[in-house]
């Protein structure tokens, strides 16, 4: 017969592990690991940059320092394999009071995960960053952090724009712990009882 304590450890390991995988799942697939809030604009001369910045972003050819660009000044989010901006269809969009924007997002293609990084952003002819390269293409938390960390180092900030996490990474940073406490209690569970679990006795407790 099973102990209670060793069939209640295993039914909990693998409850964590499920919630676990679930907020991961889901945290993966989010472009809101990351974001900028960027201040409104008023003046057709910036919203016909905004523009022309949001054409290069959705339609060119990826580039860092277009792309970092794009997110400060539109209000843009950025995951693991999205990256995001804030736009709208009306041309006047600025001139309404409150207007309804939407967000259109550009997935990262594999190849685009290992472009290279430069020392100065956009700039070839600076080198390469072998640091921000290496970071930036690890599909980890902490090297995402680190990632934003050094993009932000070299790169300048416009006025007046913040940079949040986004609730999708708050999700991957919990997925850790709960995985840690169910490989935990079935570690524990495994040395203090050496015989083969009874299912029935399992499914009891559950």
């Amino acid at each position: 017969m099973v102990d209670n304590r060793y069939a209640t450890a295993l039914v909990i390991a693998a409850v964590l592990s499920v919630l676990a995988s679930v907020y991961l799942s889901v945290s993966v697939g989010s472009p809101h690991w990351y974001r900028y809030t960027s201040p409104p604009v008023h003046a057709e001369h910036n919203a016909t940059e905004l523009r022309a910045l949001q054409e290069e972003f959705l339609d060119g050819e990826f580039d860092e320092k277009t792309a970092s660009d794009a997110l400060f000044r539109m209000n843009g989010t950025l995951g693991l394999w999205w990256r995001c901006v804030q736009t709208h269809l009306d041309a006047h969009w600025y001139k309404e009071h409150d207007p309804q924007m939407v967000l259109e997002c550009v997935s990262f293609t594999p190849s685009q995960q290992f472009t290279p990084k430069y020392k100065e952003p956009g700039n070839h002819n600076s080198g390469e960053d072998m640091i921000r390269t290496c970071l930036c293409s690890l599909a980890t938390v902490c090297c995402f952090l680190a990632g934003m960390d050094l993009l932000h180092r070299v790169s300048m900030l416009p006025d007046r724009v913040d940079a949040s996490l986004g609730w999708s990474l708050y999700l991957a940073l919990i997925a850790s712990p709960l995985y840690m406490m169910s490989a935990a209690l079935l570690v524990w569970a495994a040395r203090s009882h050496s015989q083969t679990y009874d299912r029935m006795a399992v499914y009891r407790v559950a």
